[in-house]
């Protein structure tokens, strides 16, 4: 009997419906909670992830700021970075403005770029939109080569000697920030230790009959450093005319002595050569003649040959190419200079090609055939034709019979090639000038430079030009690139 109401009692479901109905409440007021306390912090989430996004961004502005800021910045030794960009922006050294942090730990402090304790805004926007910060410094610092690729700077925190320069932007928008560090790499130019350069290994030089200093106007190879309007500077003086130390091996003379024949048959010619004293070793005196004709190893066919080798991979660069059976012909205008001449080659070619200016230089590479089996001319110039930054012809020759000014470097260079100018033609850069044939046996009557009778031929050094070449964007390039965030 006690049994049957045990079961029954165990059996018997009255007064469940509480506990479970609490149960139940309790579970969905635990999932409501979770709920609404997820849906608060979603925002949050979606902010915080806006907010880095837009710190990034403000860093990536940073870096292309600054890589604009850096490639413009002042030329120091040997094309490299000069130790102002590196002082800050007041320009000395181991002050407030250079002592600023770098965001790496261990490392030490470093130039500020955007003005010290003011974080820049972008253009039109507020500080409250967004800021970044940017530093520079130079790689000399230990495990930096773990970073740039090359091996650590030997120089000091003002002093860069390898063309290297690390940058570090710091983006900042609420209480987000991205840090973006990269290191910039500026491709420093061969020193063109003259004028007019023929540094090649052979220095055949070739001077009409009435080409003299009796003609003074006329005909001009000056050593002296002059700004681009043709106003002389204290900038140092360079050689007239350089080349290559040795001797001419199918001649049996040096190099000096060959191009210097091209000037001795006639006195007055020697009035056209201007520049440094090659006999003064302290660089400080100025003569004309022979004097001013002398040979630096600083310019050889391998430096040449280095440098045309990383401009030939630049994507910035304008390649032409050329052919003797598609020659290059460069039209400018009939009256006023043009930048922007019309290129054909014969070959149904038919085009214009922008030369650049002053204030947008550019690369203009004319490559010509290496396995031709003859010269030929891989560039010629008709009418009037301007242009600034870097004009290259390479395995081909140089014609010149317009009116051609260039302000920054016209280079031509290959096995056997001439940089020729032609009567009636009238030209003048002010920068530098280099003919170099890297073939040292060379077939009769080929000139590295040629100057015909009846033209007119002004290069001028100018260090202005050069600089503003070396200063050029396409001349820099980031070598690496990291990010972290705080």
């Amino acid at each position: 009997m006690s049994h049957r109401r045990t079961r029954r009692a165990l059996l018997d479901e009255r007064g469940m419906a509480l506990p479970l109905a609490m149960i139940v409440l309790v579970a969905l007021t635990v999932m409501v909670l979770t709920f609404l306390g997820l849906s608060s912090v979603e925002p949050q989430i979606s902010q915080s992830l806006a907010d880095t996004a837009r710190a990034r961004y403000l860093a990536e502005s940073g870096v292309e700021w600054a890589f604009k800021r850096v490639a413009s910045s002042a030329v120091g030794r040997d094309g490299n970075f000069d130790s102002s960009l590196l002082a800050g922006p007041d320009g000395r050294e181991n002050t407030a403005d250079d002592q600023q942090p770098t965001d790496v730990t261990g490392q030490n402090t470093a130039a500020a770029l955007t003005t010290l304790g003011s974080p820049s805004p972008l253009p039109t926007r507020s500080a409250a939109e967004g800021t970044y910060a940017v530093t520079v410094r130079n790689d000399n610092l230990p495990d930096d080569d773990t970073f740039t690729g090359v091996p650590v700077d030997p120089g000091n925190k003002f002093t860069d000697t390898n063309g290297i320069v690390i940058v570090t932007s710091t983006g900042t928008y609420r209480s987000a920030t991205r840090t973006i560090q990269v290191a910039i790499k500026r491709l420093g130019l061969p020193p063109f230790p003259g004028a007019v350069n023929v540094p090649g290994l052979h220095a055949d030089t070739f001077l009409g009959g009435n080409v003299n200093a009796e003609n003074a106007s006329r005909y001009d190879i000056d050593g002296r450093d002059y700004d681009r309007s043709g106003v002389a500077t204290s900038n140092k003086t360079k050689l007239g005319l350089q080349v290559q130390p040795g001797i001419q091996a199918e001649l049996g003379i040096t190099y000096e002595e060959r191009v210097e024949q091209a000037f001795n048959t006639s006195g007055s010619r020697l009035g056209i050569v201007k520049g440094r004293n090659q006999a003064d070793s302290s660089d400080a005196s100025f003569t004309t003649g022979t004097g001013a004709i002398g040979s630096d190893a600083a310019l050889s066919p391998a430096t040449m040959s280095d440098f045309l080798s990383r401009l030939a991979s630049n994507p910035a660069a304008q390649m032409l190419e050329s052919s003797p059976a598609c020659p290059m012909v460069m039209a400018g205008g009939s009256g006023n200079p043009t930048s922007t001449p019309s290129l054909t080659n014969g070959c149904g070619l038919n085009q214009t090609v922008s030369l650049g200016t002053v204030s947008a230089p550019r690369i203009v590479y004319v490559r010509g055939d290496p396995n031709a089996g003859s010269r030929f001319a891989a560039l010629t110039v008709s009418q009037t034709i301007e242009g600034a930054g870097i004009l290259i012809v390479e395995n081909g020759d140089l014609q010149q019979q317009g009116t051609l000014r260039w302000d920054g470097l016209v280079l031509v260079t290959g096995p056997s090639v001439s940089a020729a100018f032609r009567s009636g033609s009238m030209t003048t850069i002010y920068g530098a000038l280099a003919g170099l044939a890297s073939r040292p046996d060379q077939p009769d009557g080929l000139f590295a430079l040629f100057m015909d009778d009846g033209l007119d031929f002004r290069v001028r050094s100018s260090r202005q030009n050069v600089d503003m070449v070396q200063r050029m964007l396409a001349l820099h390039t980031i070598l690496s690139w990291r990010e972290s965030q705080r």
